[in-house]
């Protein structure tokens, strides 16, 4: 490869995926590019002398009787041979395409093509390493790269050698210092992709290119300069614009007016302005969706803050946090005459350290994935001013790489990055805004600190509902056995490993550290088997009696603090050994640690790495021992809010036993802990209340009910016409209906009403197992041999099943938990949303049961206290999954009849919408309204007059 390659983008379509089972190819289509510039196309449908799949049809658009006439394969081999030869192929997923074509060319009789191959995928990857997608679709809609026809070879190679242009440029446009290190990772990538990176640098290095100013390079890192963070200016306090006139002359032609979001903003500037003429009160707002919530309470809140007191905006998850980042807050800059400055915060897990990142790229790297992740991150770092790691959209966090990198809270004058640590700049950010947006888990974590730091601000909680449950995940202490003694093997190993470095060889020439490493090793063995003890009686006083289950859920046993204080005491040897152990651990390191910071210099950058590992394993193995010593030391302390438990895997095994403690509950806990230490608290989401009265949502959120103002906004959305309620007042016994019996009805029952509209259907379970039997019953149902199905825990995660189903067509989406709520299916993209069953908790979970246990002791009806309003919370969460906009029009299905039977069925009702009027009827009646219901506004229906 050098300057003037050909470059040939190919795309193929086939039968299927392997030549050896018969799949041939259907259509061929390749451009050429040289110097960045497209200089040829070829394209020509295939005869593969087979039929086409039914389903290949679908995807690509090429028909059984479009192809009958097209050339044999054997026909244009010659060509494409003569084409290709001489050049290097490229392709989005070229271990599919290249390997493919080269087994047609064989079968027919020439020789495979020996010719270099780049992988576009790999490079998007590397070189956009913030994209959210790298389906080729997804990439041509990001940077507008015409491509009309996703699935047809000659479209598909024609977006992608777009793509492969814009990819050069990039990698080009790299700084040299980067290009050196891409290239000194010597990364296996598909085919010969690294080489690109060669010959980027040789053009570069032909025709140096100044650093641009926006970039530096820091002890060998390309680095994004940051924006100097700057203050607010306080300026005299313009005012705030009460009536509508006055709100309408401030926003934006193209927004239009939302009366209830008007309402929303006065009642939370009256309750806050003022301060000294009135008693401030904390105040809910349940704001449906529809209303514009987010800038219903930002625009009073920035009116609110002009004095100098900042906002702190919590919100549920990290992708809230950048959705008020990147779309809230630029829309409040349009309105609001005065400047906004706004900075999002999070754990300092989530930032990297650039200090250690440095210091892993001199290792020699096996692992593929992380020999990407390197990649990806130096590109990244050219790009990034506030070092987020979610800015890279990866799947999981959960790589061993990721421990090695990830910030770790604590950065001293000595780091070498010190100046430009991403933790230091996000504390900057946060002493100069007036907005500073963190999400629930870092509120309950560090509300005094925010507090104390800007000295009582005001506290907006947005998507409340999920506050106290996040509190509570926050407040768990959970040990897995396994992980301790797996870092203790770990060390172990690096101390004495028999092949390959170790520390003992390390220090070979060093008797007196040989003998502090000997102690560590003997200390690690020790906390091992006290760790082993410890086990044996928690499995044999809690666990041993209880058996597998077939469901593959985890069992989990609620222990008193009484009965693990009284463990504790049995095992008071054994906790002994691991506090001393622990203390042991720490001691030596910190000899071995003094005596290897003395020889620094005489260390090659793995031999440093190896004893870094040491130090990180023996403090995460500290942390842990000390969570576990921790737990006894509260169940002694009898605190009646704290609940602990243990689990173990389905099978029983006592090597996956985890021992557990947490919060009972948040009351108590959120007014003393984090609304002390802010203004009154606002609270708001969507779906807020289970019923008239507040009672349960001011006990979820700990608050009195004379200190607080509740407002439920009224939806702008006309259920009446909008949507249709469908309530199955027949069916089994769920108390009584055998399993299969179940799954049984259920596959009929939503054969019979999805089949019979063809609509984006999502259907929520309460269960993965259940979802997972009628999974395998529905896929084998003639209706739907056409149609996509997905299911939670079955086609990918969450996010990638949600992708899958927001750009189908007709597909069907079975979910369950995180299903319910927080996902945005506006217009088409969810039509039919059926309700298998009432979403009560499974009173069998460790938390529930103890919930109930609590509330029993308090003289209080579980079931109206608890399980009930928490039901119908998120059954109104559920239906608020169909009617996203003005214009969405759908059904709701709920196949319960409890619903209908049981009285508590009419108070569920009366928290849906008032004008959303249930039909009732069998499963046959039901699927006929449906019918008729999609029918009344369909296209092809005449209009009678």
């Amino acid at each position: 490869m050098d300057q003037d390659t050909v470059y040939a983008v190919v795309d193929i379509e086939t039968t299927g995926t392997s030549v050896q089972d018969g799949d041939r190819i259907i259509q061929i289509g390749c451009v050429f590019v040289q110097h960045n510039q497209i200089i040829n196309h070829f394209t020509t449908d295939v005869n593969p002398l087979r039929e086409i799949p039914a389903a290949i049809s679908r995807l690509t658009g090429i028909s059984n009787q479009r192809v009958r006439h097209a050339p044999l394969f054997d026909d244009v081999a010659g060509t494409l041979y003569s084409l290709l030869t001489d050049t290097v192929f490229v392709a989005h997923n070229v271990n599919f395409d290249l390997p493919f074509v080269n087994a047609e060319l064989a079968r027919v009789g020439y020789p495979e093509l020996d010719i270099e191959a780049l992988d576009t995928v790999s490079l998007s990857q590397i070189l956009l390493p913030t994209a959210a997608s790298f389906r080729l679709r997804d990439l041509s809609g990001l940077f507008n790269i015409e491509h009309d026809s996703p699935h047809s070879a000659d479209s598909d190679a024609s977006a992608t050698a777009e793509l492969f242009i814009f990819l050069f440029r990039r990698l080009r446009a790299l700084p040299l210092v980067t290009l050196h290190q891409m290239i000194a990772l010597n990364a296996s990538l598909p085919r010969q992709t690294a080489t690109l990176f060669r010959v980027a640098l040789a053009l570069n290095t032909q025709q140096p290119r100044k650093l641009p100013d926006y970039l530096y390079v820091k002890n060998g890192l390309a680095l994004r300069r940051a924006e100097p963070a700057v203050p607010t200016p306080l300026t005299a306090p313009t005012k705030y614009p009460k009536t509508k006139k006055q709100k309408q002359k401030l926003m934006p032609q193209n927004l239009e007016w939302r009366p209830e979001q008007a309402k929303m903003m006065n009642y939370i500037y009256n309750n806050y302005a003022h301060a000294d003429q009135h008693p401030v009160k904390q105040m809910v707002v349940e704001a449906p969706t529809g209303i514009g919530k987010s800038l219903g309470y930002t625009l009073p809140m920035a009116y609110l803050g002009q004095t100098g007191r900042p906002v702190v905006i919590s919100t549920a998850t990290t992708l809230l946090q950048e959705q008020l980042m990147e779309q809230t807050l630029p829309l409040l800059r349009q309105i609001v005459p005065f400047p906004i400055n706004a900075t999002i915060v999070k754990g300092s897990r989530h930032y990297l350290d650039l200090q250690r990142f440095a210091g892993t790229l001199a290792l020699n790297e096996s692992s593929k994935q992380t020999q990407l992740l390197k990649l990806r991150l130096l590109v990244w770092l050219t790009m990034t001013t506030t070092g987020d790691l979610d800015e890279l959209h990866l799947a999981t966090y959960r790589a061993p790489y990721f421990q090695e990198i990830v910030h770790e809270g604590t950065v001293t004058e000595d780091n070498p990055f010190y100046d430009d640590d991403f933790l230091r700049r996000r504390d900057q950010q946060l002493s100069q805004a007036q907005f500073v947006i963190v999400n629930h888990a870092y509120l309950s974590e560090h509300a005094a600190d925010l507090g104390h730091q800007l000295d009582r601000p005001y506290l907006v909680i947005d998507e409340a509902q999920h506050l106290p449950d996040s509190t509570l995940r926050q407040r768990r202490r959970r040990v897995k056995f396994a992980k301790i003694i797996n870092e203790l093997h770990h060390i172990q190993r690096d101390i004495s490993r028999e092949m390959g470095p170790s520390l003992l060889t390390l220090f070979a020439a060093d008797q007196e550290t040989q003998a502090t490493l000997t102690h560590l090793l003997h200390s690690s063995e020790r906390v091992e088997k006290a760790l082993v003890t410890v086990v044996n009686q928690l499995f044999l006083n809690f666990l041993a009696a209880k058996r597998g289950n077939a469901q593959n859920t985890t069992i989990e046993e609620l222990v008193s603090a009484d009965d693990l204080a009284h463990n504790g005491q049995q095992l008071h040897t054994a906790l002994t050994q691991i506090k001393n152990g622990d203390t042991q651990l720490l001691v030596q390191l910190g000899v071995i640690r003094q005596r290897f910071d003395q020889e620094h210099e005489r260390f090659v950058a793995s031999q440093r790495y190896l004893f870094e590992q040491l130090d990180t394993r023996v403090h995460l193995v500290d942390e842990l021992l000390q969570r576990l010593l921790g737990i006894f030391q509260e169940a002694t302390e009898q605190d009646a809010s704290s609940l602990f438990w243990v689990t173990i895997n389905h099978v029983g095994d006592r090597g996956s036993l985890e021992l557990a403690s947490g919060l009972l509950a948040t009351q108590g806990f959120l007014r003393q802990q984090i609304y002390a230490a802010f203004q009154p608290v606002l609270l708001t989401g969507a779906t807020l209340f289970s019923s008239g009265r507040s009672q349960y949502v001011l006990d979820q959120f700990d608050l009195d009910r004379e200190d607080t103002v509740t407002h439920r906004m009224r939806s702008s959305f006309d259920y009446a016409t909008q949507a249709q309620l469908l309530l199955a007042d027949s069916g089994p016994n769920l108390t009584r209906v055998a399993p299969a019996d179940y799954v049984t009805y259920l596959t009929t029952a939503l054969t019979q009403l999805a089949g019979a509209v063809h609509k984006q259907t999502l259907i929520l379970f309460n269960s993965l197992n259940v979802i997972e039997q009628v999974y395998d019953q529905l896929i084998h149902q003639p209706e739907f041999a056409r149609r996509e199905i997905l299911a939670q825990g079955i086609s990918g995660s969450r996010e990638r099943m949600t992708k899958r189903f927001v750009t189908g067509h007709d597909s069907i989406l079975l979910g369950a938990a995180s299903f319910w709520e927080g996902i945005d299916l506006p217009a088409d993209q969810l039509e039919l949303l059926i309700v298998t069953r009432l979403p009560f908790d499974s009173p069998d979970r460790v938390f529930v049961k103890a919930n109930y246990a609590r509330l029993e002791a308090a003289g209080k009806n579980p079931f109206y206290n608890a399980a009930l309003p928490a039901a119908t919370l998120r059954l109104r969460q559920g239906v608020g999954r169909l009617i996203r906009t003005p214009q969405d029009r759908g059904a709701v299905v709920i196949l319960d009849q409890r619903l209908v039977e049981r009285q508590y069925g009419k108070s569920i009702l009366r928290a849906l919408p008032k004008d959303l009027t249930p039909v009732t009827g069998d499963v046959g009646e039901l699927t006929q309204a449906l019918v008729k219901f999609f029918e009344k506004d369909s296209p092809d229906s005449v209009d009678p007059a």
